[in-house]
């Protein structure tokens, strides 16, 4: 679904073109799904609206690392990395016993430090990355969102309120609707709907935006919390934006503030 013939323009923002756009760039499936969260979200009277509308969003959600170069890491490769750390291991004839290391000294304190190849540091480091980060779903929305190399990693990342609450949305509040006959879930009031919908809308702004046009959401997010009504996505223009940093394989550092400026815990 190109952005020339997205039909009806309810529920459509000069905001939303922009994003859907941004989407087609990187990949069209993508977008056509964003354009079907669009429809349903504003055509309440649709039928199995919530299901139609669960499902377009948790695609396009669980999808989005993949085109922004989050790799996907499962149990394959950590068993894989561990088969190269084996290789190089044994291609560098190093002994299979700590006493026989030959150059070893005594480092700062107690530890004897050891010298090894580079190339068996770097296989060590891949074998650990690779045993530690698994393939779920709400680990590579931490990789997408926050930063996961800043200190405590990957599982601070995924503690992170911005983090967290796409994670409910995405895994829990919408999942529900993605298996209605099975889980028969609660209604969802429609400011609740929209509002949550906007958050995520504004991760996803974040995540695609160019380095050099990265928008500053802060103010908007802080507003989000102290409005009772949902911010209008038409207000998401460039009069609100600044630039701002937007760190390697992560989102700018406004976006993981959001959860605190709301209280979410």
């Amino acid at each position: 679904m190109s952005g020339a013939s997205l039909g009806s323009d309810t529920g459509w923002t000069e905001a939303r073109r922009s994003l859907h756009a941004q989407l087609d760039q990187r990949n069209a499936l993508l977008a056509d799904y964003y354009a079907s969260a669009i429809y349903f979200l504003s055509t309440p009277g649709a039928p199995a609206r919530m299901s139609h509308l669960a499902h377009a969003v948790r695609e396009l959600c669980l999808h989005l690392p993949d085109v922004v170069g989050v790799v996907r890491l499962d149990r394959s490769q950590s068993e894989n990395k561990s088969a190269d750390f084996m290789r190089i291991w044994e291609s560098a004839r190093l002994p299979d016993d700590a006493a026989d290391f030959a150059v070893c000294t005594e480092g700062d304190g107690d530890v004897p430090m050891c010298l090894v190849p580079r190339s068996v540091v770097q296989a060590a480091v891949e074998m650990v990355v690779a045993s530690r980060v698994r393939g779920t779903a709400g680990r590579r929305a931490a990789m997408m969102i926050a930063e996961p190399h800043a200190p405590g990693g990957h599982t601070n990342a995924e503690r992170d309120p911005t983090v967290r609450r796409w994670n409910t949305i995405v895994g829990k509040t919408l999942f529900a609707f993605v298996h209605a006959f099975d889980k028969a879930p609660s209604a969802i009031g429609e400011e609740d709907l929209h509002r949550d919908f906007i958050f995520l809308e504004q991760v996803m702004q974040g995540v695609l935006a160019p380095l050099e046009q990265v928008a500053d959401l802060d103010e908007l997010l802080a507003e989000t919390a102290r409005q009772p009504e949902p911010v209008k996505v038409e207000d998401l223009t460039t009069d609100h934006a600044r630039h701002a940093e937007l760190k390697p394989g992560g989102a700018p550092d406004y976006l993981r503030d959001e959860g605190e400026a709301r209280g979410d815990s």
